[in-house]
């Protein structure tokens, strides 16, 4: 008892030839870990440019305080050039992601030892070691722990070092000049903190962004796969097994007439352009109607209603389903001016429906109602519904039927069969609210 097929043995969407022509259209590229990894090296590239770049204007300006006190010269020149290393942090990044820190660090220990030890430990610049080894571990990353901890400790230990071992008072300065540099080292310290802090927030906040814009991404891919309900309990329920059975639902299926001959005088990316129109005009319907897509078989689209959320009115709504969707492609033709049509059948019934397969999961329904509607289908004439009747005595009072008459079904052996007009005079049938393929949106030749 397993799920029929469409008769047209036709090549769908899924078939090599037609994804061959896939790929006009491109979507935005997902955020993967390369990309993410490949922005997150660039910002911390300009953290370190703008620690960099401080620390150049920083010595740049203790240079001409040397200069203007005349006092030690030696020490304005070291100043140039800790501020000519600086300036060239920016071009270190070819060389690799730890050239630069490892640079800016070794520049500013060394730098800081002789400068204190010239002018004393009063002008506090040895604490500045601890606010450059801050933002050490933030720039190389979590894959650089065990040496950005070396470094830090390192600097740890030369701060403790310089505190005893230098001078308080070394070189005599004029207390501006003292102040002055007090205060740049105080300021230029607070700004590498505050990047730094606000370099790690805003990773923080990026990399939640992503997580969240991944989880709606796999959600709705999920869900685009299978009914959100059955959706929840696969991902909450322990369960490896999904399946429920109906007692009462409706299927639908519906096929494009004479499909295999058009598709053969057919382009790939053409068909494959069609057939994605003409479905995505289905699939509002389906929505509209509140009904559930199954699965779409080359040329074929099956429909169930009452799965996997029971409703009492479910051939109702799939009898107004079909109505609509023949009146979507009625008049509509193809480039050689034929007619293109869809034989339609629906049944209903017991069925059982559930989740198969491991990697590719699969919501499908089987039952006699599947095996029944699918031949109404395919034994079915171009441009009508067809039924059996027991949907034709569920359905008398509400719409209109003409007989066809009995008909020979495989498996089934004469069938007595109607076809589903329209509803009931008096009855109000209010089409879905869609926009409908018209004559101009013609099968691509």
């Amino acid at each position: 008892m397993g799920t029929e097929r469409c008769s047209d043995g036709s090549v769908g969407p899924d078939h090599p030839v037609a994804q061959n022509a896939v790929g006009a259209s491109r979507t935005p590229k997902p955020l993967t870990p390369r990309r993410y990894y490949v922005q997150r090296i660039r910002r911390q590239q300009r953290l370190i440019n703008i620690i960099a770049l401080l620390a150049a204007v920083v010595s740049t300006v203790m240079a001409a305080i040397q200069f203007m006190t005349g006092w030690d010269y030696s020490i304005a020149i070291l100043e140039l050039g800790v501020a000519a290393i600086c300036a060239s942090i920016p071009l270190l990044h070819r060389f690799g992601k730890l050239v630069p820190p490892l640079v800016l660090t070794v520049t500013t220990y060394v730098a800081v030892s002789v400068i204190t030890f010239r002018i004393g430990t009063n002008a506090g610049l040895h604490q500045f070691v601890l606010v450059v080894a801050t933002f050490i571990i933030i720039v190389m990353g979590v894959e650089h722990l065990v040496l950005a901890t070396v470094l830090i400790a390192i600097g740890t230990a030369l701060v403790i070092v310089l505190d005893f071992a230098a001078p308080e008072v070394a070189l005599s300065q004029p207390a501006w000049a003292i102040d002055s540099g007090f205060v740049l080292t105080a300021i230029a310290a607070s700004i590498i903190v505050l990047s730094g802090v606000a370099f790690a927030l805003h990773e923080i906040d990026r990399a939640e962004d992503a997580m969240e814009r991944e989880y709606d991404r796999s959600e709705a891919l999920l869900t685009n796969m299978l009914p959100a309900q059955v959706a929840a309990r696969l991902k909450n329920s322990d369960a490896r097994i999904i399946a429920d059975k109906f007692d009462d639902a409706s299927v639908l299926f519906a096929d494009i007439a004479n499909y295999t001959e058009r598709a053969s005088q057919t382009t790939a990316a053409d068909l494959v352009e069609f057939l994605n129109r003409l479905y995505t005009q289905i699939d509002g319907l389906v929505e509209q109607h509140g009904l559930e897509k199954i699965k779409t078989t080359g040329d074929c689209y099956m429909v169930v209603s009452g799965v996997p959320q029971s409703r009492p009115d479910h051939l109702e709504a799939l009898a107004r389903f079909a109505l609509d969707l023949a009146d979507v492609v009625d008049g509509m033709t193809d480039n050689a001016g034929r007619m293109v049509s869809l034989r339609i059948g629906l049944a209903n019934g017991p069925v059982v429906a559930g989740v198969i397969g491991t990697r590719k999961y699969f919501y499908d329904v089987w039952g006699d109602a599947v095996n029944v509607a699918s031949r109404m289908e395919s034994t079915g004439v171009p441009g009508r519904i067809q039924v059996p009747q027991p949907v034709y005595e569920r359905l008398r009072n509400e719409f209109e039927f003409v007989e066809r008459g009995e008909i020979q079904v495989k498996g089934k052996g004469l069938m007595r069969s109607w076809f589903l007009v329209g509803p009931q005079p008096g009855e109000t049938h209010t089409r879905a609210p869609s926009q409908p393929i018209t004559t101009g949106d013609q099968l691509p030749g």
